[in-house]
């Protein structure tokens, strides 16, 4: 058979196999179970951005053939079928399909061939949301037990679909630790993180400049900690922590990370000024600030002071604020919004949603760090009427805790260890009208049993307008320079300072 033939018999080949594959259908003779199968993730009864990626997923049911039907009002259904129970939908057809169906229910039906006999389980509905979510996510991933970071990076990822890239890899800058990241309104183009161990400094990308600072000065205790960029863009709020790590051997918990000092301050990117004021700058100790949609008010949590290890260890954080007009740097008085005395429990992380209207937090039984904390839940606080609760819609069994919102309010990303207990996977829900979420779901994989084989962490998820660009290779050229040190504020009264502000090492 010569060669013209034989493509030719190939090309006949798959146009038959194309052609099968675009004429699927759905059985027409079936057996109705009257359950949802069995799935990993479990994709049930939720609401969705119109612009995820697929949420595919594994059906955990035996059979000799799978079937699978992706329908809405509008459009073309999808149909997935084969022999293997992971189920992967095409990006450009679910795509199409949500477009058309903003508003509008989504329909998941599942067919299994066991013995030549089909069956069909109960129908899967999802909501398609008219909000869509910010289109990047940034995170970090860490190893599972957050002591070995001799290998880690900041990661950007396209929640249209599945396209994640580095935004730099510490094994190009020796092995450093590169945590804290965070952004001006989840703008891609105003992003921070910090670099230590070695090549020591915070990395600050504004609109396409890069520069490293040092921000620790004769009247900090250590360099900046964990920061909080203001919508204005030009200045950040950071915690100054004197920061210490215990390892355990317990079941729940492995590690518990406290502070013996804690302040706050606030940079100015444009002075490269750091200022703070005495009413946070105290023996208590202040930590986590956020801004409030408008600049111009800070959150924050703050303990008592540490007199000795016990207290360190285990001590409770109430919710805190102050307002701040950076724009022309006068303070007001400090606020308590949550009271430790009154809970009994420690608040920590407040994330302030865009609109104005919310405050989520964390809720744990002791200190700050929650993601060591297997009862940690999420709450939100009516930034209105001044009425908290703790949101036990998204809350599991397992530690849920860091957490950030979409640009419009309406959705918010956590990280939970609900999947296994022990690795730390991102969720995303939505706000509803009166205030609760909607039921959490998984960040969707290509691969949907990618979870289950998957080692490292998803540390600090943080939703972004678009894409980080500029090179990991720039970044990486950054960070290797030198750092500029910051400048102490010559107006601030360094004698009325009384906490970490004023320690020198």
């Amino acid at each position: 058979m010569n060669s013209k033939i034989k493509s030719h018999i190939i090309l006949l080949a798959l146009s038959v196999l194309i052609l099968h594959a675009c004429n699927t259908k759905k059985p027409e003779d079936w057996t109705e179970i009257n359950r949802y199968p069995k799935l990993f993730p479990e994709y049930t009864e939720l609401t969705i951005p119109a612009n995820i990626a697929p949420l595919n997923f594994t059906i955990l049911e035996p059979a000799e053939k799978y079937m699978v039907n992706v329908s809405s009002e509008n459009g073309k259904a999808i149909q997935v079928s084969g022999t293997k129970p992971s189920i992967q939908i095409d990006v450009s057809k679910w795509k199409k399909l949500l477009e058309m169906n903003k508003g509008k229910g989504l329909e998941i039906e599942i067919y299994l061939k066991i013995e030549g006999n089909w069956s069909k389980f109960k129908t899967i509905k999802h909501h398609i949301s008219k909000d869509e979510i910010d289109s990047y996510l940034t995170y970090r991933l860490i190893n599972s037990a957050y002591v070995l970071w001799f290998e880690m990076g900041l990661y950007q990822r396209n929640l249209e679909n599945f396209e994640e890239s580095p935004i730099i890899q510490n094994k190009s800058i020796s092995g450093a630790c590169v945590n804290c990241h965070s952004m001006s309104k989840n703008n891609p183009d105003k992003f921070m993180f910090h670099i230590r161990s070695k090549f020591s400094g915070t990395l600050i990308y504004n609109e396409g400049e890069l520069e490293k600072v040092e921000t620790k000065t004769d009247y900090t205790l250590a360099s900046a900690a964990y920061g909080a960029w203001n919508p204005n863009g030009r200045h950040i709020a950071f915690s100054v922590n004197k920061i210490n790590q215990n390892f355990y051997v317990f079941k729940d918990q492995s590690n518990e990370v406290s502070d013996k000092y804690s302040d706050l301050v606030v940079y100015d990117t444009k002075t490269k000024t750091l200022t703070t004021t005495p009413e946070v700058s105290t023996r208590s100790r202040e930590n986590l600030p956020e801004w409030s949609a408008d600049g111009k008010y800070i959150y924050y949590i703050s303990a008592d002071e540490a007199v000795d290890d016990s207290a360190r260890l285990i001590t409770k954080y109430s919710l805190m604020g102050i307002p701040y007009d950076p724009e022309n740097d006068i303070w007001g008085s400090v606020d308590t919004l949550i009271s430790s005395n009154q809970t009994g429990k420690s608040i920590t992380f407040p994330r302030a949603s865009p609109d104005g209207r919310f405050l989520a937090f964390c809720q744990t039984s002791y200190g700050y760090f929650t993601i060591h904390h297997k009862e940690s839940d999420l709450g939100i606080l009516d930034l209105e009427s001044g009425k908290y609760r703790i949101a036990d819609e998204i809350n599991s069994d397992e530690t849920d805790s860091y957490h950030s919102w979409s640009t419009n309010g309406r959705w918010m990303i956590f990280s939970s260890r609900r999947i296994d207990g022990i690795h730390t996977r991102t969720f995303i829900t939505h706000l509803n009208k009166d205030g609760t979420f909607s039921k959490p779901f998984v960040l969707p994989q290509k691969d949907p049993n990618k979870y289950n084989n998957y080692l490292l962490n998803y540390n600090r998820p943080e939703l972004m307008t678009g894409k980080i660009n500029v090179s990991p290779q720039k970044i990486r050229d950054a960070v290797r320079e030198d750092a500029i040190p910051v400048t102490f504020d010559p107006n601030v009264n360094i004698d009325a300072l009384s906490g970490a502000s004023k320690i020198k090492q």
